[in-house]
């Protein structure tokens, strides 16, 4: 596979820059003896602005919404509405591949490092992650092995297709930019994440491919409840099937399951987690439809990311579900698209998330997109109150 197909793939995903913004990946190959060796990746910063309403929750209060807010407030505890020029949901990356065939296989190694724009301190340096370091080899007949670091299986999908992905989408944290923005994250999808995994893809065929996989489990992230410690291994896998025509489209489901170890109670629970994702496009129109169910699992994150994914006193487990539907046109170089997105939490913390984007995504050039989304998110604290927020972007991203 040449770098041109690998960065289509791991960076923005199959199909994903043609269905959504008609971009094109550029890379640049050149040969060094018998490896291909190739160097890619894209830059992107937007302009983001935050109507903060958390009103209902009181001095400094707030929820999923809440967080694009996260920053100054005023003389009541009310967050103010925030500025701040950031990434969108992709940070921007540096992606550097080699493949080869030896032997009658096919092999490649990737290394994907990525760097967020975002900073409000002075003299600061900006964030860099490697969220790709891995190995693949395989051929048309055996299918491929894909060792190391790369984004997950579950939620994939809809990860990948959201519009949003060339944007900003739901706002985080505009008075203090973290790497990445939301996205679609905790809104209709949770994060697919970076695994360190060991997986097996199936040859085509016709259409059809399977993967099955392991994965380092993960701890929890920011809560006291739930820890892995490596006792076992976790699972995942995903199916699909891909098909041409005037009618063309894609079917997938994928699952996640790993068993974590709670500090309190010291007890092990399962995590667990499946998903159905669809798409279709006709003449100039595309289509997609997402669901997941999920145990363990907050709306944003395997185990626990803002809210704890277990609750720190019984061990029960918090339960998640979401879905998202969205359609775009392509007029032109322009695309236009609609995405509606919801998530629950249903045990621990009951909330309600949803969120409307609008987006315009216009092809300058072939490698050059200009951005423009409207947002409004809404995350509801069953009992306690609702934290509404809006934001507007604007920017560029550019793929080399």
């Amino acid at each position: 596979m040449n770098s041109y197909s690998l960065l289509k793939q791991s960076v923005i995903g199959t199909g994903v820059a043609a269905a959504l913004a008609t971009s094109t990946v550029q890379a640049v190959d050149w040969q060094s003896g018998e490896w291909t060796l190739g160097l890619g990746g894209q830059v992107n910063a937007y302009f983001n602005h935050v109507n903060c309403n958390n009103d209902d929750l009181g001095a400094g209060g707030t929820t999923l919404a809440g967080l694009a807010c996260a920053g100054s407030t005023d003389e009541n505890g009310n967050f103010e509405d925030a500025n701040g020029v950031s990434n969108g949901l992709l940070p921007s990356s540096l992606i550097f591949s080699a493949s080869t065939t030896q032997n009658g296989y096919d092999i490649n190694a990737t290394i994907g490092v990525y760097y967020g724009a975002d900073s409000n301190t002075a003299l600061a340096f900006s964030t860099v992650d490697a969220r790709q370091v891995f190995l693949t080899f395989g051929s048309k007949d055996m299918g491929t092995v894909l060792v190391g670091r790369n984004f997950g299986l579950f939620a994939f999908d809809a990860v990948i297709n959201d519009m949003t992905l060339l944007g900003l989408g739901g706002a985080f944290a505009s008075a203090h930019p973290g790497h990445t923005s939301l996205g679609g994250l905790g809104f209709g999808y949770i994060y697919t994440d970076r695994l360190a995994q060991i997986d097996y893809t199936t040859p085509d065929f016709g259409g059809f491919k399977a993967t099955l996989g392991v994965f380092q489990p993960l701890d929890g992230v920011a809560t006291v409840g739930d820890a892995n410690h490596g006792s076992e291994i976790g699972f995942h896998g995903k199916a699909s099937y891909t098909w041409d025509g005037d009618i063309k489209g894609t079917v997938s489901t994928s699952f996640l399951s790993q068993n974590m170890d709670l500090t309190a109670p010291a007890d092990t629970a399962d995590v667990l987690g499946w998903d159905l994702f669809g798409k279709v496009g006709y003449q100039d129109f595309d289509f997609l439809a997402y669901y997941y169910q999920a145990k363990g699992m907050t709306t944003l994150a395997i185990g626990g990311l803002i809210f704890p994914g277990f609750d720190g006193v019984t061990g029960d487990p918090e339960k998640s579900k979401g879905y998202m539907l969205q359609g775009t046109y392509t007029l032109g170089n322009t695309r236009l698209g609609i995405n509606w997105a919801e998530s629950k939490q249903t045990e621990v913390t009951r909330v309600d998330n949803d969120k409307l984007t609008l987006g315009v995504y216009h092809n300058l050039t072939p490698a050059l997109t200009l951005v423009a989304e409207y947002s409004k998110q809404e995350s509801d604290l069953r009992g306690v109150g609702t934290d509404k927020t809006w934001n507007f972007n604007l920017g560029a991203i550019l793929f080399y």
